[in-house]
């Protein structure tokens, strides 16, 4: 199946599972948000689904991807839509097209902690990591 991108261009239909990837960490950290700032335990989560807590870890790293169905009932259980989980995700088309990597998901989290210190020195571990990458 082809899909038409809207300026009706052919898209060379690639999408990466690096980037399916991405976007699987980003729903589990809204699991993980959402799941304290509700004040539940893994186990909790897990209790009401059915599965382990490990189970509920791997979703929360992005190891594993939840399925639809059980992202329909995590909705439910944690009374947010299921469009949350996607809440904070650069468009689609950017996606697709190659123009996000990890590091543009990341530059926003930074950018809005509060905490000027915490940015500032997650700014000096990224430069000292690629001064030593260039040694």
């Amino acid at each position: 199946m082809v899909f038409l991108n809207p300026n009706n261009e052919q898209d060379n239909g690639e999408f990466s599972a690096r980037k399916a990837d991405l976007i699987d960490k980003h729903v589990g950290q809204r699991l993980r948000d959402r799941r304290r700032a509700l004040e539940l335990s893994q186990q909790d989560i897990a209790h009401l689904l059915g599965i382990s807590y490990q189970q509920v870890q791997k979703y929360e790293c992005g190891l594993n991807r939840i399925s639809a169905g059980r992202l329909f009932m995590l909705g439910h259980i944690m009374r947010i839509p299921v469009s949350y989980f996607y809440e904070g995700l650069p468009p689609a088309e950017d996606m697709l097209s190659g123009r996000i990597d990890a590091s543009a998901m990341i530059l926003p989290v930074v950018d809005s902690l509060p905490n000027a210190n915490i940015r500032d020195a997650l700014g000096d571990l990224v430069r000292a990591i690629r001064d030593s990458e260039m040694m």
